[in-house]
């Protein structure tokens, strides 16, 4: 019996015939959505019991699912970079990419020019991103990819070289290494970035005031520890239905940004409380320790030779507090659910969206 083949996930840089970034992905499911429509004409006979369903007709077609896999950086930054533009800096343009579960069929989700260059309705767009990790664990991210063109390729036909869309080849192992180079699987360099693990992130609750983004802001307490976090940015999307005669809906819009995030902290002698702060009387009921004007979430991670990278929410409002009853042997922790604002403003006077990220140098991408 023959042995199989392992997908891939293969994104593009600039366009859809250079520069390819193979993603080493955890799962990648981005299917056809059909949802025919069904009719509310029903029909019978004497001996039914009821009656039945008569008519139906399709729907407009989508492609549409998720991208899982291991933050990187990637060699040059090129999958932090890709992560950061297509999700937030430049969400509102499609990247070219060519997804394979198994191989031998591969799907095509390709722009009609360079990146950036043709605003239509080809390739694939990011409807949405989690970010999370917790000890033991890299940070990973899930992010939702919805597309409306694709084409299929049959790679072992006589019109295509099997070997322009194989990478990992299981009966022979690793055939194609050049494209792999951007991704450093083996991570070279050794700076425990390629993916990068729980313990070399930073991620704080910062409280002060706010002039430029990954700058600034102090702890709310002296000697806090960060258990666990996460982060979910969703772009809300709207799939646009015209009646044209095409089964093709007619274009993708980016809706308003929506972030939300968590965060554990533990303090040996105990959390401060958002509202009362930490000696108990910073703040009260009706003016509280933390609210959105003086309160922002950052992770920092540090990538080496001096250089932090960052994804940050500007303005925060505290949504739950769980500072439950543990048991025995249990660390008694504080966990806050966050949500992003929007409409923070910089000393530059640039408007914030409810979270950013930075580039692989760890700079702000002015808008």
């Amino acid at each position: 019996m023959g042995m199989g083949y392992m997908g891939f996930v293969k994104v593009f840089n600039t366009g859809p015939a250079s520069d390819p970034l193979l993603l080493l992905a955890t799962g990648a499911s981005v299917n056809q959505v059909l949802e025919p429509i069904y009719s509310n004409t029903i029909w019978g006979a004497g001996w039914y019991n009821a009656p039945t369903a008569a008519h139906y007709a399709d729907h407009a077609v989508r492609y549409e699912g998720s991208i899982d896999f291991e933050l990187q950086m990637g060699a040059s930054g090129k999958i932090w970079d890709f992560i950061t533009d297509w999700s937030i800096n430049e969400r509102a343009y499609p990247r070219s990419a060519d997804i394979s579960s198994d191989g031998a069929r591969v799907y095509q989700y390709h722009t009609t020019g360079a990146y950036k260059a043709n605003y239509d309705n080809h390739g694939l767009w990011c409807g949405s991103a989690s970010f999370s990790t917790s000890e033991g664990s890299f940070v990973t991210v899930s992010a939702t990819a919805i597309g409306l063109v694709r084409e299929e390729f049959d790679p072992t036909g006589a019109a295509h070289n099997y070997s322009n869309y194989s990478y990992i080849d299981q009966k022979t192992g690793v055939t194609t290494c050049t494209v792999l180079d951007s991704t450093n699987p083996l991570n070279p360099s050794g700076t425990n970035l390629n993916p990068i693990p729980f313990w070399k992130t930073e991620a704080a609750l910062l409280r002060g005031v706010y002039t430029d983004p990954f700058t600034g802001g102090a702890a709310p307490q002296t000697d806090l520890e960060t258990i666990e976090w996460s982060l979910d940015l969703s772009n809300n999307q709207v799939v646009l239905y015209t009646c044209n005669g095409n089964r093709f809906p007619t274009a993708v819009l980016m809706g308003a940004i929506d972030a939300t995030g968590s965060v554990t902290l533990y303090h040996e002698d105990g959390v401060f409380d958002p509202i009362l702060g930490p000696t108990g009387v910073d703040g009260n009921l009706t003016s509280p320790y933390l609210y959105a004007e003086n309160t922002w979430f950052r992770v920092t991670i540090d990538v080496g030779g001096g250089t932090d990278v960052f994804i940050e929410l500007p303005a925060v409002v505290i949504e739950g507090d769980d500072y439950g009853l543990k048991g025995q042997s249990d660390v008694t922790s504080r966990g806050f659910t966050l949500h992003g604002l929007g409409g923070r403003c910089t000393s530059g006077n640039i408007l914030m969206p409810p979270m950013v990220m930075s580039d692989s140098d760890g700079n702000f991408v002015t808008p």
